[in-house]
């Protein structure tokens, strides 16, 4: 019974002096408010900026395929090689194709020479008939063999300028200036018509196409500047010019623009790149550079309300000046900004305003 009692008084004892350890605390005086740098949000005219995505490509690219057959004897190019239009990349055995040309112009000239003497009998066989010697359908007779050789020699010489071709097609040449991006052949290969040996880009200028919404269309011009940020190459921005605006919208309710990119040596064919093009300007408000953060893959702006920092995520827009950005949503004309984002500035932070 005592040591129930004496348990009692102890937790009455302990109880008590909580209580007046959460007065005391209670009682603690506030932080003082500290001295915070701080800017008005002022509003000044912003670019509107059209966000658009596509992929860097080539002015030109091809997939060079082989116009004749033959067993693949010569590949004079490497992958990234950069060639010459008319330089020769690939030669093919065309061989067979050589004797045949031989077979081919010795029938040509054979068609020729009985073509000649067709035409020696038409005149003669002309000759007679104007004097009566023979029939009219002797004549016609005459004159269909004429005809007929005459038919033999463009035969003849289609075949022989079609196996000429052949050859010629043996070495197979670029079709443009440009650099081998693929090689689908190797020395011994057999290939036939059509068969791909390998793929030409001319990447000077690089081109980017972009899908406008339909909304937006009116408001993209050829000669409009437009920035590009590629994710290969993060931190960097590369300059390009509306070239072309397509004729109509597609079925995706948009219409298909080309940009080409000024001349640099970073980008390649492929890369995923990101493009802003600047279409007007509205008055938003405009807070330094660094009155925002980004945490995450958000942005950061603290605004002072009533002596107490309220942490705000914005989206920002574009910087109508070098040093400032302006600000979409999350921040008003007039409200006080934080000027400078720091580790110690964070919600709830009572300052001097």
């Amino acid at each position: 019974m005592r040591a129930v009692v004496a348990f009692a008084v102890l937790a009455s004892l302990l109880s008590s002096c909580k209580k007046k350890e959460d007065s005391a605390a209670s009682k603690a005086p506030p932080q003082p408010p500290v001295n915070v740098p701080l800017v008005d949000a002022k509003e000044m005219p912003a670019p509107d900026v059209l966000t658009l995505t596509g992929v860097i490509a080539a002015e030109q690219r091809s997939e060079v395929t082989a116009d004749t057959q033959g067993k693949v004897i010569a590949v004079l190019i490497e992958r990234g090689q950069r060639v010459k239009m008319g330089e020769a990349v690939v030669r093919l055995d065309v061989r067979t194709a050589s004797l045949s040309s031989r077979e081919a112009q010795a029938n040509l000239e054979a068609a020729r020479a009985q073509k000649q003497l067709a035409e020696e009998e038409c005149k003669r066989t002309q000759q007679l008939l104007d004097k009566g010697a023979i029939t009219r359908s002797e004549y016609d007779r005459q004159a269909t063999q004429c005809t007929a050789t005459l038919q033999q020699v463009s035969a003849a010489q289609a075949r022989a300028d079609m196996i000429t071709k052949s050859i010629s097609d043996g070495l197979v040449r670029a079709p443009f200036d440009g650099y081998v991006t693929e090689k689908s052949v190797a020395v011994g290969e057999w290939v036939a018509p059509g068969r791909t040996l390998f793929t030409l880009v001319d990447a000077d200028p690089l081109r980017i196409e972009l899908s406008v919404p339909e909304a937006q269309v009116r408001s993209i011009q050829k000669g409009q500047k437009v920035e590009l940020s590629a994710v290969a190459q993060p931190g960097k921005t590369y300059s390009a010019q509306v070239t072309r605006i397509g004729g109509e919208i597609g079925k995706t309710r948009s219409l298909i623009v080309e940009a080409t990119l000024d001349p640099q040596q970073e980008l390649v064919p492929g890369m995923f790149a990101e493009a802003h093009v600047i279409t007007g300007q509205t008055p938003r408000p405009v807070v330094p550079a660094e009155a925002v953060v980004k945490r995450g893959k958000l942005w950061h702006a603290f605004v002072a309300v009533k002596g107490e920092l309220q942490d705000r995520i914005v989206q920002v827009g574009a910087a109508p000046a070098p040093g400032q950005v302006s600000i979409l949503q999350g921040v008003s004309k007039g409200d006080k900004v934080v000027a400078k984002v720091t580790d110690q500035i964070i919600d709830g932070l009572r300052v001097v305003q």
